[in-house]
């Protein structure tokens, strides 16, 4: 069953508060992204703009988001509102996503694994393909397929991640809590990484590579090495990066 964001969009946007976003998801991602001065860099499965406002702050020239959930997206023009940064973002489907202009870099935090098939993984990579200019970069954090631990493994950091199956299309749910012991489940789906690595390579995309998360300095110094180690050893998320040929 897919997740509805319209649902969850505030506890969702709560659970980018956890310390292990902002120092192993997010340093793992702009790691990736390298110098983003001036570039033109479009966000798929922006969400609230979380991710995007920072592309913007860290140097980007132009930013464009897209999410499908209507409720995001307003929390991302609301945050646009207060604090305008010039980011314009769509409310649209990334799997039918037709933008008329190509990027630099395209981004996604978690937009992969929303793949149930192999031909939808195709087609993500088809818009991503179709929106970078040639020589483009295309850089992710998503779920990784090798993930084998057992579920309460994550628990301290705020989450849990079950896989239902390994199956290809195995459902995958992250459960994120809150202070109050609450909770909100997000479904994601499994695919081998052949399976993406021979659909990117189907729409044109190369140089394909995966990586580990990392830790950031900040973080190890504020919470010890020994507070991230079960994370680090199972890398409930990887970084995936490629390139749009010439």
């Amino acid at each position: 069953m897919a997740t509805d964001y319209n649902t969850i969009a505030k506890e969702y946007q709560a659970s980018k508060m956890q310390p292990w976003r902002k120092h192993i998801e997010g340093f793992s991602l702009f790691k990736l992204t390298g110098d983003l001065s001036n570039k033109t860099v479009l966000d798929l499965a922006c969400g609230e703009g979380f991710y995007t406002r920072q592309l913007k702050l860290r140097g980007a020239g132009h930013v464009e988001g897209v999410d499908i959930s209507k409720a995001m997206i307003q929390l991302a023009r609301k945050a646009e509102d207060r604090n305008p940064l010039g980011i314009t973002y769509h409310e649209h489907d990334a799997l039918t996503l037709v933008l008329p202009k190509k990027f630099d870099l395209i981004t996604a935090s978690y937009l992969l694994n929303y793949a149930k098939t192999p031909e939808e993984l195709i087609q993500f990579g088809k818009v991503i393909s179709n929106h970078l200019k040639p020589g483009g970069r295309f850089v992710t954090i998503n779920s990784n397929p090798d993930y084998k631990a057992p579920v309460d493994t994550l628990y301290k950091y705020g989450f849990t991640r079950e896989n239902k199956s390994y199956s290809e299309g195995g459902e995958i749910i992250y459960r994120f809590f809150s202070s109050d012991g609450s909770h909100i489940d997000v479904i994601n789906y499994h695919l081998e990484k052949l399976t993406h690595e021979i659909a990117f390579k189907k729409v044109g995309l190369s140089n394909i590579q995966w990586h580990t998360i990392e830790l950031s300095p900040e973080g190890k110094e504020e919470f010890g090495i020994d507070f991230w180690q079960p994370i680090l050893e199972t890398q409930p998320v990887i970084g995936l990066s490629c390139d749009k040929s010439f």
